[in-house]
């Protein structure tokens, strides 16, 4: 409920103060979504019990974009369990680790009103021209068939507004039927150093990649 009304709050705020601006504002931003394994590869076929990380990057191509969110919807809903204490996210200059017990630092949370996850990217930062922001969730295939990734990228405002969309899909089938799986299942850390990070050795710290790969 805290984040309902603190999204609503700086709804009103941002459209009181900025709503000339951003109804004149013409934002050229992109957001991108993928599903990985642990080893940082794509998923096509995976099965329950195994883990994976959902790797959101959205890059701003244009002017300053004040105020960008992005909404996560998972359908099924009951496809994938995120583990959001060692979600991560990149700001531009250094990752930092999601924090639930603070929402001041709660950038990645279950929006409960909207039934989506919620990625507040401006909790953190806004976006400068050509910065760009990744988002590492690690979670849990707990479904059966196709399972979809959606994701939205908002601006908040008077009015809420759709910048940009992707999405994402891949099978999970019984674990005897996993080829490359077998039914192995890498289990989640509940505190510590996110499981993630093994993946981010992968995605990005050799020469700055995860900063500056491009969809």
């Amino acid at each position: 409920m805290r984040k309902i009304a603190t999204l609503f709050l700086l709804m009103i705020t941002f459209g009181m103060v900025f709503a000339g601006a951003v109804s004149a504002q013409d934002i050229d931003a992109t957001v991108n979504v993928t599903v990985n394994d642990t080893n940082g590869d794509p998923v096509d076929v995976t099965c329950p019990g195994n883990e994976v990380i959902v790797d959101v990057l959205v890059k701003n191509n244009g002017e300053e974009f004040n105020s960008p969110v992005v909404g996560l919807v998972i359908d099924p809903e009951s496809g994938l369990q995120f583990d959001p204490n060692n979600a991560m996210m990149w700001d531009g200059s250094q990752w930092i680790i999601n924090d639930p017990s603070n929402w001041l630092k709660e950038f990645f949370y279950w929006d409960s009103q909207t039934n989506q996850w919620c990625w507040d990217i401006q909790l953190i930062t806004n976006l400068a021209p050509n910065q760009q922001v990744e988002l590492l969730a690690p979670a849990i295939v707990t479904d059966y068939g196709s399972i979809k990734t959606d994701a939205t990228l908002y601006q908040i405002g008077f009015v809420l507004r759709t910048i940009d969309e992707d999405s994402y899909t891949f099978e999970s089938v019984p674990c005897h039927n996993c080829h490359g799986h077998h039914g192995e299942t890498v289990p989640m850390q509940a505190t510590g150093s996110p499981l993630a990070l093994a993946a981010l050795g992968l995605l990005g710290i050799l020469g700055g990649a995860v900063y500056g790969k491009l969809r």
